[in-house]
């Protein structure tokens, strides 16, 4: 599993709000982005057999066990196509159990950019050479323990044909290349916009080579799953408001 963020440095507070820790059991998993109050995104198979009622996220700290807020997870939702072999479909929403402080000056949520349809049928999105930056707990040289302080890294996307990337995507329209395995699993892979805005641009996935510089991560495109995502959070909002009447 992909728990590297080679060549890093350490994050200023409260840079990336919508960063958060993930864990399981007291055991720290995964990193994850805040969509909004009570929403986590990250990936499948970081939670994929998990209970949610033993998940809990950490939010407001560039520190791996600590958080200003923590919140249990109330709802699980693993994106139904999602496949362990090429971690195809690797994503995954998270409901929490009550919502977080959004007022809290170390927490922020990031923004989704969407496009079109027909561009993510026949082209790259982010194109090729675009920079990105990856946030994590991951180790720092590919070996060794994790760091406890939040670690931050830039990289640019590969194009699909490259020869460091064409044989690890399983499908390109849902899945994208860039700079080395990197980052934790689970955790944001984001891009500066014209609009000067960071955007989720992806989720880290997967890869091999242990941080080695000709080989490359695999993060999920998040602008595929618009659709999936919107309708997962109605569903979801329906039916716990039901819950609650």
């Amino acid at each position: 599993m992909l728990t590297k963020i080679v060549g890093g440095e350490s994050a200023g507070t409260a840079t990336w709000g919508w960063t958060v820790s993930i864990s399981i059991a007291d055991r720290y998993l995964c990193g994850g982005s805040i969509l909004s109050s009570s929403w986590i995104i990250t990936a499948a198979h970081c939670v994929k057999d998990a209970i949610a009622s033993e998940i809990t996220i950490y939010a407001g700290s560039n520190f791996r066990w600590v958080g200003s807020e923590s919140r249990v997870v109330l709802n699980v939702h693993i994106h139904p196509n999602y496949s362990s072999v090429g971690y195809v479909n690797d994503i995954a929403l998270l409901r929490l159990t009550s919502p977080l402080t959004m007022n809290d000056p170390n927490l922020s949520t990031i923004c989704l950019n969407f496009v079109n349809s027909t561009v993510l049928m026949t082209e790259e999105w982010p194109p090729a050479n675009t920079t990105v930056v990856a946030v994590g707990w991951g180790t720092l040289n590919g070996i060794g323990s994790s760091p406890t302080n939040l670690q931050q890294v830039s990289l640019e996307i590969i194009d699909r044909r490259a020869s460091t990337c064409n044989n690890l995507l399983h499908d390109w329209q849902v899945q994208l290349c860039a700079g080395v395995p990197n980052g934790n699993k689970g955790g944001p892979f984001m891009m500066f916009t014209s609009n000067k805005q960071w955007v989720l641009v992806g989720i880290t996935s997967n890869g091999i080579g242990c941080g080695q510089a000709e080989y490359s991560g695999v993060y999920t495109r998040v602008a595929a799953y618009e659709y999936w995502i919107n309708s997962t959070i109605n569903v979801d909002d329906i039916s716990n408001n039901n819950n609650n009447m």
